[in-house]
C-alpha cells in the first residue's frame, strides 16, 4: 500500500484565495470572510492508496487531473469528500480521470472490488485497524478523526463487543434458528445458556431461560429470598434443556419481555402455557410482592398439569404474588389459587410456580397434590 502526504501548508497557494500572496515575505493575511473560509476548510491528511481497486458508490464530483496530488487536493477541497477513485493509464491529452467520493471502503466494503483501469485513494481513516468486532460496521468522523460502529446481529457496545442481551434478539437478527448454546451480555456479564428456537409449545421466535424449578425443592418456596433479590443460582443450569437442574440466571431482573412461556414436566410429559404483557423484567413483576393479575382462566391453567389435572372450583385468583386472604393457605408467585368455599379465605388448592402453603407446604411447583419441573422463558 503506498502513501500520499498533504499538507495543508500547500493547500494556500496563488490564487485559491486572491487577497493571498504566494510571497514568503507577505506574513499578514487581510481579515476577508472568503479567506477565513477558505482556511478553515484546510486540512492535513495522508491519502493511502490501494492499486487497481475501485469504490463503486455515488460521486460527489468528477474532474480531469495531470497526478495523485491534483486528485487528492480536489477531495480536500470538498467537505463531502473522503476517498477518490482515479483513472491508472492517463488518456488523451495526457490526463487522468478522478472522482470525489463521499463514503469510504470501511462502510461500503460490499462496493469495494479490484479491478485493472483505477487505484483508489482513501484519507488515512480511524476505521483502518478494523475496530468494530462482530460484523459491525465502521463509520469514520474524519474530521475528529474518531470512528462510531454500527452494530449488527443484536451486539452492542462501542465496539460492537458486547453479545446480545436475548435469544429473541439472536432470533430476529437471524443468527440462529436452532436451539443451541450461546453467549449473551445480561447484567453487564457475558454468560452462557441455552437458547429455545422455534416453537417447542409456546410459539415460535427465540426464548430466553430464566428459571427451573423443582418442586420437590425448597429453594423456589413462595417466602425465599430468591424472588425478591438479585443473586443468580447454579449458573450451568441454564446451559441445559428441559431437565432437572434448578437455576435462576440474570435474566431474571435484566432482560424485557412481551411474553413468557410456562413449563411444567410431569413424567415424560411437558405441557406450556403463555403469559403475555410487556415488563422490563420479570423480577419487576414479583420481587415487590404486590398482586398483579392475570386473566388466563382455569382451563388454561390447567394444561400445565394435564389430565391428571385437579383444581378447586372457587377463588380463582391468578398472576403474580397470588395470596389468598390468610397468608399460610395456598399461594404461588406465578399461578392461580383455588377454593372449595365460595371465596379466597381458605384456599388449599392452586397450580404454579414458587408456590407453598396449605395444602403440602414443601411443594414449591406444581398443583397441590402434584410436584412437577418448572421451566420459566421470556421473549
Amino acid at each position: 500500500m503506498l502513501y500520499v502526504l498533504i499538507f495543508s501548508i500547500l493547500l494556500v497557494s496563488c490564487g485559491l484565495v486572491q487577497e493571498v500572496t504566494c510571497s514568503k515575505e507577505s506574513n499578514n493575511l487581510p481579515h476577508h470572510e472568503d479567506t477565513y473560509s477558505t482556511l478553515q476548510s484546510v486540512r492535513q491528511h495522508i491519502f493511502m492508496k490501494e492499486e487497481f481497486y475501485y469504490l463503486h458508490v455515488s460521486r460527489v464530483g468528477t474532474f480531469t487531473v495531470y497526478d495523485a496530488f491534483d486528485c487528492t487536493f480536489e477531495c480536500l477541497n470538498n467537505p463531502s469528500c473522503v476517498s477518490v477513485n482515479m483513472a491508472a493509464s492517463r488518456g488523451a491529452n495526457d490526463e487522468l480521470w478522478c472522482e470525489l467520493l463521499s463514503s469510504d471502503k470501511y462502510r461500503n466494503s460490499s462496493e469495494y472490488h479490484g479491478n485493472k483501469s483505477s487505484h483508489h485513494f482513501a484519507m488515512k481513516s480511524p476505521c483502518s485497524l478494523s475496530p468494530c468486532q462482530n460484523g459491525g460496521t465502521c463509520v469514520a468522523n474524519y474530521k475528529y478523526d474518531t470512528f462510531e460502529c454500527l452494530c449488527d446481529k443484536g451486539f452492542s457496545g462501542k465496539s460492537c463487543e458486547k453479545d446480545p442481551e436475548s435469544c429473541k434478539k439472536l432470533h430476529d437478527a437471524n443468527i440462529s434458528r436452532v436451539s443451541k448454546l450461546v453467549t449473551l451480555h445480561v447484567d453487564s456479564k457475558p454468560i452462557s445458556v441455552l437458547c429455545h428456537m422455534g416453537d417447542f409449545g409456546c410459539g415460535g421466535g427465540g426464548w430466553t431461560p430464566v428459571m427451573k424449578i423443582d418442586g420437590n425443592k425448597n429453594n423456589f418456596h413462595y417466602d425465599s429470598a430468591c424472588w425478591s433479590d438479585k443473586r443468580a443460582y447454579n449458573l450451568p443450569g441454564g446451559e441445559t434443556g428441559f431437565d432437572t437442574q434448578e437455576t435462576k440466571l440474570p435474566t431474571y431482573w435484566n432482560t424485557s419481555f412481551t411474553r413468557i412461556c410456562l413449563g411444567m414436566k410431569i413424567g415424560g410429559q411437558i405441557n406450556f402455557i403463555v403469559i403475555k404483557g410487556q415488563a422490563s423484567s420479570l423480577y419487576s413483576l414479583i420481587a415487590d410482592g404486590q398482586y398483579r393479575a392475570t386473566s388466563l382462566g382455569r382451563t388454561t391453567w390447567k394444561r400445565l398439569i394435564g389430565s391428571q389435572a385437579s383444581l378447586q372450583p372457587h377463588c380463582n385468583k391468578e398472576g403474580f404474588n397470588a395470596v389468598g386472604s390468610s397468608n399460610s393457605f395456598s399461594k404461588a408467585r406465578i399461578g392461580i389459587l383455588g377454593n372449595n368455599e365460595n371465596d379466597c379465605n381458605t384456599c388449599d388448592s392452586r397450580i404454579g410456580f414458587g408456590t407453598g402453603g396449605n395444602r403440602d407446604d414443601s411443594n414449591t411447583c406444581g398443583n397441590a397434590a402434584i410436584k412437577a419441573m418448572g421451566y420459566i422463558l421470556v421473549q
